[in-house]
Formats: structure tokens, sequence, C-alpha cells
């Protein structure tokens, strides 16, 4: 998997989406309908960071936004938010004998490599643990190009349900979020620096504008090759940030499904994908996921919500 592929997935798991065909600048991107037995719910892919000069969300996901009671994240936006929330994860970040004496020689030129062609200081990383190196070398290239998490889809989301006054739900609470990472082995935290220093083939996914291309126009298969590709060469990293979690968030996610307030779920878009994503496992439960279809008929029988616009087409 290639450097820029790595960012690119990166900037769709923390944040769904299932099989489909691309459609131009689609109302509705990456949003699909879940009918469970009591309510048609939401379920949103989401993009993390967005460029700041990024246009309004489309429509269909404004439109599910109005129709559902409830707003599910991954985990509590605002909780991370806190500053002391992130000063603990700073201090878990730093290492006590620093960077270098953690990966060695080897790895530790590459990064000084790595960080010249990129224009990212190596003393950045200097005093912190590899994943944590990892996640700054990624964030520094996005926010480089203009991407910013206080633009991202659920961030505008999360804004909008707070003013609004919607209830409120995560799947994972703050401590666990952070934990992913805070609890790396250090032999999975030297992996995961391995792979965001990777400079393996260019994919579909490289470029940031193309990234947010391919979620603009609902292009499912692109970012399915991304997780494609972590799973082939990051296997156990794939497993502790995909699969493990999407099967750890089912067991609620059922229980608020089966009940009668429209929820919409936001979670990073490259859970969905693939036998192992959340729509899968979803459809083995027995729920009819749809992509999202904007016909009367159904939301006001089964939601008792507006009239949605448009279509998310196959």
């Amino acid at each position: 998997m290639s450097r820029r592929g790595l960012q690119s997935l990166l900037l769709l798991l923390f944040t769904a989406f299932a099989a489909g065909s691309a459609s131009a600048d689609a109302d509705a991107p990456f949003l699909w309908q879940v009918h469970g037995p009591k309510a048609t719910h939401f379920l949103l892919g989401s993009v993390h960071l967005l460029p700041e000069a990024a246009e309004e969300l489309p429509g269909g996901i404004q439109d599910a936004y109005d129709a559902a009671d409830g707003v599910v994240f991954e985990t509590d936006i605002g909780a991370l938010e806190q500053p002391q929330v992130q000063i603990a994860m700073l201090a878990a970040a730093r290492s006590q004998q620093g960077l270098k004496s953690e990966i060695g020689d080897k790895m530790y030129a590459e990064l000084v490599k790595h960080s010249a062609r990129i224009g990212m200081p190596v003393s950045a990383c200097d005093p912190f643990r590899p994943w944590f190196c990892a996640m700054t070398i990624e964030v520094f290239s996005y926010r480089k190009a203009g991407f910013s998490g206080d633009n991202g889809i659920d961030k505008q989301i999360y804004v909008w349900a707070h003013t609004d006054g919607k209830a409120l739900r995560w799947l994972e609470p703050p401590a666990a979020h952070i934990g992913l990472f805070t609890g790396m082995s250090d032999a999975l935290s030297r992996q995961f620096l391995a792979s965001a220093l990777d400079d393996g083939a260019a994919n579909a996914g490289d470029d940031p504008a193309q990234l947010l291309r391919a979620w603009r126009d609902n292009d499912v298969g692109a970012i399915e090759k991304l997780d494609q590709q972590l799973k082939a060469g990051y296997p156990e990293i794939y497993q502790r940030l995909l699969s493990d979690r999407n099967r750890s968030w089912m067991p609620q996610l059922k229980r608020l499904l089966d009940g009668g307030e429209p929820q919409m779920v936001v979670v990073g878009a490259a859970h969905l994908v693939g036998p192992d994503g959340l729509v899968a496992q979803l459809r083995a439960r027995g729920y009819k996921v749809l992509p999202y279809v904007g016909i009367e008929s159904q939301l006001v029988t089964m939601n008792r919500a507006p009239l949605v616009k448009a279509a998310l087409h196959r």
C-alpha cells in the first residue's frame, strides 16, 4: 500500500457504505437506508477531514439528518476535543527514550528521508512513540493540502445535532477510541509507522482531492480497494482499526436499529465495505440495507418524515 493510500484510508477510518457504482456529484453520497422492525434509519459514510473551502454537504444528507431523531457517532467528538483529553493523549504518546530508540537506525533513516520529501521537520516526531509519528505524518500531509478536521463531515453533523438538541450517542467511549493507538504493542506501533512510510505504487486514493472526488461521486470501488490493500499489507492494523471495531459495535448498533426512533449513524466510510463491513454484517442479521432513496411513501409511512429530495443511484 502506498503512503498516500494509507493517508486516504485513515481519512475515512475515523469519522459507511456498501457496494454500488459511482454517480457523478451524487446528492446523497455514501448514504444508506437501514430498514429496522419499527423505523427506517440512515447510515452515512464520513470523510473525517475536508478542505477549508469545501461546499455545504449534499442535499440528500441534509434531508436524512432532518428525518432522524438522533445521531450516532463512532465516539464522543465533544469529549475528544477537551484539552485534558488531548493532554492525556500527548502524555501517552511520549517515548521515554525517544523515537529513534524504538524504531532503530534503519527505519529512522527512512523517516528522515520521508520527512524531507513532505517538508515536515523530523523533530515533530522525535519525542514520540511510532504510532503517534505515523498520525503526525498523515495529519501534516493533509493539512498541507488544505484539509482540516473542523470541516469534516462528522464534525459538521455533530455541530448540527448539538445545536438542534438531537439525541447524541456513540458506539465506543472516548477512552476506547484513544486506546486504539495508545494501547498498541511496540511491534504494532512500529508497523503502523512503517505503513505510513510505505512508498509503494500509487493507487486511486493517492491524492486528497481525488479521495474527496471519490466520496462525492460515490465511488465505492476506490475505497474498497484501500481496505483490501490495508488488509493484505498490514493485516494486524486492519483487524485493530476496522474489523474488530465493526464486530464490537454490532450489539449496540442492533439495539438502536431495532428501536422506533429514526437514527442517523455516522462512521468512517471504510467501515462498511467488504465482508467485514457493517453493511454485510447488518444484512447477515436480517436488516434490509439499501442506497438512500427519497421516496415520499417510504419515509412518510415508516418515519413520518418530510419528503426527501434525491436518490443515491446504484
